[in-house]
């Protein structure tokens, strides 16, 4: 078996993306992302800030799915402020740096 190159990871990042982005249309999704989130997050984020404008992009978005790449508190205010939407929280123990 050869051995994984950057070539075969760049090659999986890219179909990982379009895949998210497959699923994001089809399920009217949005990706919110703290900005303190690692670099591979940040690139698939649809809206990305701190927890103020993360809170109030929430409530704009017409997404019927927002996965809140955020510490818990967040995602929870999120769902607070949008009852009639699923708040999807990826890592659910993720907390601040």
């Amino acid at each position: 078996m050869a051995p994984f190159t950057d070539k075969d990871d760049i090659k999986y990042n890219e179909t990982l993306k379009k895949k998210i982005e497959k699923l994001k249309k089809k399920r009217n999704a949005v990706i919110i992302v703290h900005n303190y989130q690692r670099d591979e997050v940040q690139d698939i984020a649809d809206i990305s800030g701190d927890s103020l404008a993360l809170s109030q992009a929430a409530v704009r978005t017409d997404a019927d799915v927002i996965i809140f790449c955020g510490v818990r508190f967040m995602a929870e205010s999120a769902s607070i402020l949008n009852p009639d939407k699923m708040v999807l929280l990826p890592v659910e123990e993720a907390g601040c740096p």
